[in-house]
């Protein structure tokens, strides 16, 4: 950890816990770089809206000193067209690709031969992020470039109600108000909305697999839903986790259960992608959820194959109905 910083955020971006046990997450000192975890992410995703027009994004930018590298995977989806386009890039790893100095202002940037991710946080308080990414997307050479302003409002996720579970620390700010613009071959969309972002860092399990699940509410309640480990199977029921973010700021994580629907998705290496998943967490009465992905085809299909894309999602939440933005993500192959 990090000492404090110089300007602090406002006191509702402190992590709460309610499950009793202090919070592993400390804000924002956390939001840096931990130069001793062995892997770390800051990953940026969600909807943005432009008019009637819906496009979902990608902007992930990870280092692991442990294997000497960073890469970026960079992705903008176009509903109304059904077009994904994507690209993944890759570097050698660099000790200053991310500010770890709390009383400084914080950055990571990666700028990769296919692609390059750039974010920085303004000086007054690093929750706020200018996040750039320009990448030519490897199957139609459509030049791809992301402009967004964000500004966190609220309390962030903890995942697994603490933000540390085995050595893994892991927070999400859930409720970014974005704007700015996108460019798909010089053509200029200015968009809006409220988007998603992870960071994580420690010691990832090697190889594993996963499936999960993010869903906004109007109203700033997040869920992020995820199982690890086991091997999906059509309409076969899971068990799986969900960690809730409240309207009061608590993070608290709850056994699930959740269920792979068709339609299915192949991409080019044969793996198969759950396009539909339904979600119910017993432990709260009449709270259950079923997430759509709103292009089949949301694939990174480079060095590491693995589904990302937006979705929405439909259900009730202790009985009373809900819906919302979505995200669906699988990484099937350990």
């Amino acid at each position: 950890m990090t000492d404090a910083p110089v300007i602090a955020p406002p006191q509702d971006q402190y992590a709460q816990s309610k499950t009793g046990d202090a919070p592993a997450i400390t804000l924002p000192q956390d939001h840096y770089a931990h130069p001793d975890a062995a892997t770390e992410w800051w990953w940026h995703i969600g909807t943005l809206n432009s008019g009637d027009r819906v496009f979902g994004f990608e902007i992930a930018i990870n280092g692991s000193g442990a294997q000497g590298s960073v890469f970026t995977q960079l992705m903008l989806t176009d509903v109304q067209n059904q077009q994904h386009y994507q690209a993944t890039s890759g570097t050698s790893y660099s000790k200053d690709w991310a500010e770890s100095d709390a009383t400084k202002p914080w950055y990571a940037v990666i700028n990769g031969p296919d692609g390059a991710g750039c974010q920085t946080g303004f000086a007054t308080n690093p929750l706020n992020m200018s996040v750039q990414a320009s990448f030519t997307d490897i199957d139609t050479a459509a030049e791809i470039i992301l402009q967004l302003q964000l500004n966190q409002k609220g309390a962030p996720l903890l995942v697994w109600g603490t933000g540390l579970q085995d050595g893994n620390y892991y927070y999400s700010l859930t409720n970014l108000q974005a704007s700015g613009q996108i460019s798909i071959n010089g053509e200029i969309f200015p968009v809006t909305g409220v988007t998603w972002m992870d960071h994580e860092w420690g010691v990832f399990p090697p190889g594993t697999a996963w499936i999960l699940q993010d869903m906004q509410l109007p109203n700033g309640i997040a869920i992020m839903n995820y199982a690890a480990g086991i091997k999906p199977e059509l309409g076969k029921p899971m068990p799986s986790h969900a960690t809730i973010l409240d309207l009061a700021g608590g993070s608290t994580e709850h056994d699930s259960t959740s269920t792979p629907l068709g339609p299915t998705w192949t991409d080019r290496h044969g793996n198969e992608y759950f396009t539909r998943w339904t979600v119910e967490i017993p432990g709260i009465t009449g709270t259950n959820f079923e997430v759509t992905s709103l292009v089949p085809g949301q694939a990174f299909e480079q060095a590491i194959s693995v589904y990302e894309g937006v979705a929405t999602f439909t259900g009730q939440l202790a009985g009373e109905p809900v819906s919302g933005t979505a995200w669906n993500e699988q990484k099937l192959a350990g």
